[in-house]
Order: C-alpha cells, then structure tokens, then sequence
C-alpha cells in the first residue's frame, strides 16, 4: 500500500466515527464562543458570527473559567513546576537539588520566551467550551537555540485523534491549508509534487489541502512493513492534490498534547461544563429575545385604531398632528408583559449557567478585600470541585508538556551538564502553582498547629521541643511556600556549619577555661606572697625578677 493511501484511507476512518460530536461541537460554539463556530457551519474570515446569541453569560463565564485554570496551573508570572528525582536520597543531594532547579528555571524562561501562554489560553477555551484541547509543541523553524520552541493551538476541526490502551492520545491526524508559497516555504521545492509547484509560480496565494500524521512507529510500521525513522513515534507530511509524501520524519515524544475536560467510559472526546449548561444556555437566549420583543412593544407600543375615528392617518412623528373625530379613536396596546417575572427567571438561568462554570468560586466577593485565610478557602474549594479535571490535566497535558520540553532542551544542549549521579535516574514533575499548592496547604497548617501546641507545652516542659524534628519541618514548610532551592542551605553544608560552629564553641571554650585557671593561678600566688615571711617575699621577688629578665632576653 502507498503511504498516500495508507493516511488518507486511516484519515477518512477516523473522520467518519465522530459526526455526532461535530453536532454538539456546532452547537455549543455557536452560543459560548462563536468566534470559532467552523464544524460544520463553514463561514468566510470576518463574517457575523453572533446572529444566534441574545445573551453573552455564557460566553463570559467559560471565558473567566479558561483565564482561572491559566493563571492558577500555568501562570506566565509565578513558575508552576518543579523537577524532582523518584529517589527520595537523590532530591537531598545538593549538586541534584541545583541542577534540577537550574532546568527548571531555564525551561520556564523557555516558557515565557515563546508564545505558550498565547496558545495554552486557546486550549484552555475549547476545554471549557467543547471538552477537548489540543496543542502542537515543536522547535522553531531554525533549532531550539536560535528559535526556542513554538506552541499552536490546534482547533477540533482539524484534527482527528486515537487512544492506545492506557487512555492516553497517541495518535493525531491533522488536515490543514496552505498556500503555495508557504508551502514552498515549509517543504522546499524539491519535495513538493507538479500542481503545488505550478500554482507558486501562477497563483502563489491558491491554497492546497495538507496532512500531518502522528502516530506510534511500531503501527505505522505493522501497517508498512517499514519506516524511514527509529523514533518511537512516525510523522508523515502528504499533499492531497499531488497525492504524495513531502517530509517523513520522526519525533522522540508525542508532540501534540491532547488533553480532555472528562470523558465518558468508550469515548474518545471529551466533554465540558457547555454541555450541562447547552440547555439553560439555550433558554436563556430564547427568554432574552422574547424580552427585547416585548420591551420594545413596551417602550414603542402598537395602536389601536377606531374605524374612521381618525382623519388621515396616525402621524407617530415627533410634534405630528393627527386629527380624531373622538379622544379614544387613538389608544396604545397593552401588551400585559410582566418584566419582574421575566427579570427573575432570566437571573435565575444567569446564576445556573454561572455556576456551571464554577464562576461563583472563581470570582472574589464584593465587599471588603478577603483575608489570607478566605482566599486559600477559595483555593481549596476550587480544588474540590475541579479536582477529577485537574488529575486529568496533569496526567494528559502538563506532565507530557514538561517531558517535552525537557527533551528539545536537553538534545539542544540547552541545560547544565546532568550529575553523573542521576544517570539513569527517572525525573518527576512537581507542579507549585497556586492550586496545587492549595492542596498540600493542610500540611502546612497542620505543621503550625503542631509548633504552637508545642510551644504551649514547652511552658512546662522544655524538652517536648526535641520532639520536633526542626530541620525536616522548616524544609517542607519552605517546599510548600515555593521557596528557591538555592536560598535553603544543603543537608551536608548544613552539618558542615554545625560542626564548625561546635568547634568554634569549644575552642572559645577552652580559651575561657585557660584564663580561669591563670587567674586562680595568679590569685593563689598572690594570696601565698601576702602570706609569706620578709625573707621569702624578698626570696620570691628575686625569682620573679629573674626569671622577667630571662624572658626579656630571649625576646
């Protein structure tokens, strides 16, 4: 089979299984985030896009729940990870600890270099929008080192996805345009077919249809036969006009991050808080209609009319006369509207779509500013409530994030030489955003509950302080607080001060112990001469005056 034909044919069985998600897809983005309502309503750059919306809640909320997740999982302002080795020994290891903490530093400025939070905010917006976000991680077009990395939000129109059996998304088919000149630009001109070449010279604007396959190199090679790379995962670039291949390739980890809201046991999709909130979505903008039709009755009413009670016609015009043969030949219509109930069931669905998007947790209160205390009770509600999705997050999107940059780093030379001693070693994210902080806190209010039970007891028996380990619970204090690495001081260099310090101590100590006892010495000696006869004082002072003489001759 050609390799042509192997990804269209793949491409059009995995286009054909999910034509009732593209329905749903539609509908939600029309009525929550209409700037990307392309499944299968296809409209032209810059055309209208909100002629079904009545009511922008909905749009607002999904997009204040998308700018929470960003700024409490992956802040641009606040680093969100550290990298820690599975060997509890190894993390107290002081040339571990700085390496890891250097890496980590370098791959958040790597971060903060490129477009990531532009791009992750677009894939936080489909998750909350449609369930599932997707986004493409790659070396610039010049190497990492003159380039850094590149990020792109993928839009579900584009791409079509499999799971292997863990759950986890390790195949992407993505369709996508390009002109002739661009892709003369991306693939060269000796890898292009007849048709694309032609049009870049004629039409270089004409656009022509591409596919990106991503898939695991042992079944595209069980498929094949064989593959052009070792990698563990096959890439493959065909044109369809020309029907051909114009780049092979391979990456060393999956670069595309598919990452779902939930999912349902047997789907592959995953699905939002659009989808429990689609019907009172729906409702309100049909309630909202209604109401600007009626309050526009109200405001501008329709006219009742006697037969022949008016002469002429009705002058609804600012100082227009109009002459009736009675003074009821012209009266207003009631139209009866009752907009205090209209008002109340339309804040009632505002508040249940609001809620749907958690926005009641993830907006501060009107009032006084929150203490300290409430904002970390928010933090930790929020937890409760999103902690399934979080789990989900990290499992499929932040972890392989770091695992990816971590690699297009390290194979650029772009970290600090590893220790010899984490070779072969596995490596942990640790994720210290303010959410996830949030949900170790209970340690650390536990631990200062502990220090001022203990310093209560200590009023009447100071030895309960040994108890403590100090060491221990300062470091876990400072872990959680997001301390530096580099600020705490190393478990070795630590012991190396201690011991240090004792030594200084019983060095003064011996020094104090001396003169003491040249004092008592000296005291003794005078106390012995006050107490002597004229001839041994005399005797005593001749010594003494001898022996001065000596010591100033040897001087």
């Amino acid at each position: 089979m050609d390799k042509f034909d192997y990804i269209k044919k793949r491409l059009n069985s995995m286009q054909s299984g999910r034509g009732t998600w593209e329905d749903h897809w539609q509908e939600i983005l029309d009525y929550v985030m209409p700037r990307k309502a392309d499944i299968v309503t296809k409209r032209t750059r810059g055309e209208k896009r909100a002629e079904v919306l009545f009511d922008s809640t909905a749009v607002t909320a999904s997009h204040l729940l998308a700018a929470s997740l960003q700024g409490t999982l992956t802040s641009s302002s606040l680093q969100w990870f550290h990298i820690r080795t599975r060997t509890p020994e190894l993390n107290q290891d002081r040339d571990v600890q700085l390496f890891l903490e250097d890496s980590a530093k370098r791959m958040y400025e790597a971060f903060n270099d490129s477009n990531f939070n532009t791009e992750v905010h677009e894939m936080y917006l489909d998750l909350c929008t449609i369930g599932t976000g997707a986004i493409f991680v790659e070396e610039g077009l010049n190497g990492f080192k003159e380039s850094g990395i590149h990020f792109k939000a993928m839009h579900i129109a584009e791409y079509y996805i499999k799971e292997n059996t863990k759950g986890f998304v390790d195949t992407l088919y993505r369709k996508y345009k390009l002109s002739a000149r661009q892709a003369l630009q991306e693939f060269g001109e000796d890898n292009l077919g007849e048709k694309v070449l032609k049009a870049a010279s004629d039409k270089p604007d004409k656009e022509f249809n591409f596919i990106h396959a991503v898939e695991p190199t042992a079944d595209y090679e069980r498929q094949m036969g064989k593959s052009n790379t070792k990698l563990p995962f096959h890439s493959c670039h065909v044109c369809e006009e020309d029907k051909m291949v114009v780049r092979a390739g391979g990456y060393n980890e999956f670069p595309y991050l598919v990452t779902r809201w939930s999912k349902g046991t047997g789907e592959i999709y995953g699905r939002s808080p659009s989808y429990n909130a689609l019907p009172d979505i729906k409702t309100l903008n049909k309630a909202v209609e209604i109401g600007l039709k009626a309050w526009s009755k109200a405001i501008d009413p329709p006219l009742l009319v006697q037969d022949d009670g008016v002469i002429g016609r009705v002058r609804m015009t600012p100082g227009g006369i109009t002459v009736v043969r009675n003074d009821a030949a012209v009266q207003p219509f009631q139209s009866g509207a009752n907009f205090a109930l209209t008002d109340m069931k339309e804040n009632q669905l505002r508040q249940a779509i609001r809620q749907a998007y958690y926005s009641d947790q993830l907006q501060l209160q009107e009032g006084p500013q929150m203490t300290a205390t409430e904002v970390q009770v928010r933090y930790e509600l929020m937890q409760r409530l999103l902690g399934p999705t979080l789990g989900r997050f990290q499992s499929e999107f932040l972890n392989p994030l770091i695992e990816r940059v971590f690699g297009i780093m390290s194979r650029a030379n772009a970290l600090v030489e590893i220790p010899d001693i984490l070779n072969g070693q596995d490596i942990d994210i640790e994720f210290i955003g303010p959410l996830a902080r949030s949900q170790r806190m209970e340690e650390a209010v536990a631990v200062e509950r502990l220090y001022q039970l203990a310093m209560q007891v200590a009023q009447i028996d100071p030895n309960i302080m040994d108890v403590i380990d100090h060491d221990k619970a300062v470091r876990m204090r400072a872990e959680l607080l997001g301390v530096p690495k580099n600020v705490l001081r190393g478990v070795e260099e630590v012991q190396e001060l201690r011991q240090a310090k004792a030594e200084m101590a019983a060095m003064q100590q011996q020094v104090m112990m001396e003169k003491e006892q040249a004092a008592i010495a000296a005291q003794q000696s005078t106390t012995a001469r006050n107490m002597a006869q004229p001839e041994t004082k005399q005797l005593l002072d001749e010594a003494e005056a001898i022996a001065a003489a000596e010591e100033e001759g040897i001087q």
